[in-house]
């Protein structure tokens, strides 16, 4: 029945007509040996330089084997009313018990669109690229199991897109288009306002800040730790020549004395300056990315406050 050859739907020129005779040939052996990826693109081809419904009734059943139910379904549903406006009553019992055998196992897309503004410019919707009827938003319509792209337009608004995978024997999917976004609108502000940065990037950008200010107070605590420890062995050496500061200590004893005094008080300076680097950097740490969230940071003598919530 699909070798049967067919009259053309149109006027195809002469050249036409002879690549989609080479076309139909090499997709039909193609399809006969297995290779359906590879000749339902052939029989495709064929049939748009020469419509014929013979080709249709070949596509229709390539792409049956290939898994493409939709597809195959509308194709044999047009090679049915072909058949009968032609008089073919063979080829119309063919096609149309193929089509009805594949009902059962359609899978469908259902494309719906949230409720928008009164008045709002209409919306453009393609799904694979190919514009989706208005009138089918709402409705499970066939599709050919896989993936799927839909995207929504509007004048004016941020474009919206998304993948879904339909699958196979009767799968039934849903997917609803977002209220689109004005053009220059950002996250945390409309167009042409005061826009935020999103907090993910706030806190992408905040923690290196917090490593190195913690890195500092690491430092800082380092060092008092260091001058301390110096301190402490300067005094215990001053007190060894020391029997009465100042009037028992050689020039010697009190420059240790001085000297232990000096590095004591670089220690305190270095031990508050590294905690606040720590406090500060180990609180920027933690409310990074932490959004509207507020955190006050306060450092005075003898005293360092964290407040916020985090």
């Amino acid at each position: 029945m699909l070798a049967l050859a067919a009259p053309a739907f149109a006027e195809a020129s002469s050249s036409d007509k002879a690549a989609a005779e080479a076309l139909f040939d090499e997709g039909r052996r193609l399809a006969q040996a297995g290779k359906f990826a590879e000749g339902c693109p052939k029989l495709e081809a064929s049939q748009k330089l020469d419509p014929a419904l013979g080709t249709l009734l070949n596509l229709a059943d390539c792409n049956e084997k290939l898994g493409r139910t939709a597809s195959a379904w509308a194709q044999y549903r047009e090679a049915t009313s072909l058949a009968r406006a032609a008089g073919s009553a063979e080829r119309e019992k063919f096609a149309s018990d193929r089509s009805k055998a594949l009902e059962p196992h359609l899978s469908t897309l259902t494309i719906r669109v949230a409720a928008g503004d009164a008045g709002a410019a209409p919306i453009d919707v393609k799904r694979d690229g190919i514009a989706v009827d208005s009138a089918t938003l709402g409705s499970a319509i066939p599709v050919d199991p896989g993936a799927h792209e839909v995207t929504a337009a509007s004048p004016g608004m941020k474009t919206w897109s998304t993948k879904v995978d339909v699958g196979k024997d009767a799968a039934k999917v849903e997917i609803e288009i977002p209220k689109l976004e004005p053009e220059g609108a950002t996250a945390g502000g409309a167009a042409g306002g005061t826009t935020e940065q999103p907090a993910k990037s706030q806190g992408s950008s905040m923690r290196p800040v917090a490593i190195a200010i913690g890195a500092v107070g690491l430092v800082g605590i380092g060092v008092g730790t260091f001058f301390g420890l110096s301190a402490s062995s300067s005094w215990s050496d001053a007190k060894d020549s020391c029997t009465d500061y100042p009037k028992g200590c050689s020039n010697d004893g009190v420059k240790k004395q001085e000297s232990a005094s000096t590095k004591a008080t670089v220690s305190t300076v270095a031990f508050i300056a590294g905690g606040a680097a720590l406090a500060v950097g180990t609180v920027l740490w933690f409310t990074a990315g932490s959004g509207n969230k507020q955190t006050a940071i306060g450092i005075g003598p003898g005293m360092i406050a964290a407040r916020g919530s985090f």
